[in-house]
């Protein structure tokens, strides 16, 4: 038993482990960045080596390229925490002062029903403006936070390749058609998130401010956003943005814009029935269940950033799940 112990602890796979445990727990508090990182590289990638074939300089067309695809996602982050600042005190003394025609000849339910919509509404506005404050006061670690995030995307964008082919070496000969198939369904499954649920939520996004800013709502943009991100949850969809709306509409007695913005949000809803699964079925056929999952439980874990890596991390277990179930099969 001794001698297997001082054999364990003289081989060379030892050192190696202990400072891999060692290596783990220093990246530890940074690693949602680094996948975040490694994720971003793999879009920032392809559009820096075609900047590449106009500037002879792989570095400055990463950069480039990461200020084109980064960039305008900061800016949608920093416009919606501005306007949620600016725009939450308006909305909250609005919401207080909901006045219905005949106020005064509603049925108790009504009167009920309709102080309870001015809570929901007052708790949503309070606990936006709360959780937007709750980040600005963390922001050094937010700073160092989104410091690793691009750097790591950089010098991912910038190294991956070898990266990867040095991972390869380290690969058994045995093993290496399965984490092939792997990469190639982790690949399919990237895309499918991608172009399946935040394409498809952005878009929605851009038709709904354009919508609701047609139809006379103030903080329009805001209210696109918000369409954006209920899109992203399949369970919930664009109609938690537009129902609201309507029910103010019909209460406050604009029904005829109450009409109207129930029957553009049905349309937003049926272009969202056919737009996602045409989008994300060119790539792989990943079930919603495992998007709502990841997208409501990742930020319990991760915060923020778990909005993007939970449904990752759930679509790179269904990518290494289905890479091995196909290897069963053959």
């Amino acid at each position: 038993m001794i001698e297997r112990l001082r054999g364990a602890l003289t081989s060379a796979s030892f050192p190696v482990m202990a400072l891999l445990l060692l290596s783990a727990i220093v990246v530890y508090p940074l690693w949602t960045m680094l996948f975040l990182g490694a994720v971003f590289a793999y879009i920032v990638r392809p559009v820096a080596l075609r900047i590449n074939r106009r500037i002879p300089y792989l570095s400055v067309s990463i950069i480039l390229a990461m200020i084109v695809v980064i960039m305008p996602l900061v800016g949608i982050l920093v416009f919606t925490v501005d306007s949620i600042i600016n725009s939450a005190p308006s909305l909250l003394s609005l919401a207080g002062s909901i006045h219905v025609p005949g106020a005064g000849n509603l049925q108790p339910s009504a009167e009920n029903t309709l102080a309870s919509l001015r809570t929901v509404l007052r708790d949503i506005l309070s606990g936006s403006l709360n959780y937007v404050v709750a980040i600005l006061q963390s922001v050094p670690m937010i700073s160092l936070q989104l410091f690793v995030f691009l750097s790591s995307t950089f010098y991912f964008a910038r190294d991956g390749g070898r990266l990867l082919g040095y991972i390869r070496t380290l690969i058994p000969e045995e093993t290496r058609p399965f984490m092939e198939r792997m990469a190639s369904e982790t690949e399919r499954v990237l895309l499918s998130i991608f172009y399946g649920h935040f394409l498809t939520a952005l878009a929605i996004g851009l038709m709904a401010a354009t919508g609701f800013y047609l139809l006379g709502y103030p903080y329009a943009i805001l209210l696109g956003i918000m369409t954006g991100l209920f899109q992203l949850i399949p369970v919930i969809g664009p109609w938690a943005a537009y129902t609201p709306l309507s029910i103010y509409d019909f209460v406050t007695g604009n029904i005829l814009r109450g009409i109207l913005v129930l029957i553009f949000g049905l349309f937003l809803s049926t272009i969202d029935i056919y737009l996602r699964p045409k989008l994300s079925g060119k790539y792989a056929d990943i079930h919603p269940m495992i998007f709502l999952v990841g997208f409501l439980g990742g930020p319990v874990v991760w915060g923020v950033a778990g909005f993007i890596v939970g449904p990752l991390v759930l679509g790179l277990a269904y990518a290494a799940l289905e890479a091995y179930r196909m290897e069963g099969e053959e």
